[in-house]
């Protein structure tokens, strides 16, 4: 309810602390320094809040879904207001569902596209083994004790350890920098749409309520005529 919503805004405020992208970008060129490889405990902190709230989002509207799709009454002509009503209103839920849902898998790209701007640092030394595996069999005829079978396995394996340079390339640490900055930009506005979403909703529910619960009325006593409310 409303009660979530004002805790999750002080949750963002507390955790997303630039208020745009260039403040947070010189903010985590700074943070990089020399070591490419540390988290950025800034947009860690914000992608744990802003996901586990998109995943708590997505399952209430999942839930006024289910409320709203047990209420449809039985075909019938006439006095159809209020289902017109639920219809309008099951595909707000979904439309908003869906975009939650996409904000939710975009942004789990993101640890994945930082290892990739990570690895292509050219001052990090890489470490790589190789092992090689030769086996040989054959047949001997004749001989002292007659025809034998022989075989051997030989295994070798090489460690081979690259040094990068000296010079960290301060490009590379602003492309990581602002790969930062945008998925910062990107969960920052992912929980805010979720609020001002999740507002609209509970306003339209508030102000809809009679029809979504008793699309043809109170007094209709055919299938989605009401019922137990199982909307918490």
């Amino acid at each position: 309810g409303v009660d979530t919503l004002t805790t999750l805004s002080g949750a963002l405020s507390t955790a997303a602390p630039y208020a745009d992208i260039s403040s947070a970008e010189s903010a985590f060129v700074a943070a990089i320094g020399a070591d490419v490889e540390k988290s950025n405990d800034v947009v860690d902190g914000l992608y744990t809040i802003v996901r586990d709230a998109l995943v708590m989002a997505i399952g209430n509207i999942r839930v006024l879904e289910k409320f709203i799709g047990l209420r449809v009454p039985q075909m019938e002509d006439g006095n159809n207001f209020g289902v017109t009503v639920q219809m309008m209103m099951a595909k707000l839920l979904k439309d908003k569902r869906e975009q939650l849902e996409k904000s939710l898998s975009d942004t789990s790209k993101y640890y994945s596209s930082r290892a990739d701007a990570i690895d292509k640092f050219n001052h990090l030394s890489n470490t790589s083994k190789v092992e090689t595996t030769s086996e040989s069999s054959g047949k001997s005829t004749g001989g002292k004790d007659g025809d034998s079978n022989t075989s051997s396995s030989n295994t070798s394996s090489e460690t081979k350890t690259s040094t990068g340079s000296d010079k960290i390339d301060a490009h590379r640490v602003k492309s990581l920098a602002a790969l930062d900055a945008q998925m910062y930009c990107d969960l920052k506005f992912a929980l805010e749409g979720m609020v001002d979403d999740y507002l609209i909703i509970l306003d339209n529910f508030e102000k809809n309520m009679d029809k979504l619960e008793h699309p043809r009325g109170k007094a209709y006593g055919g299938y989605g005529s009401g019922g137990s409310s199982m909307v918490y």
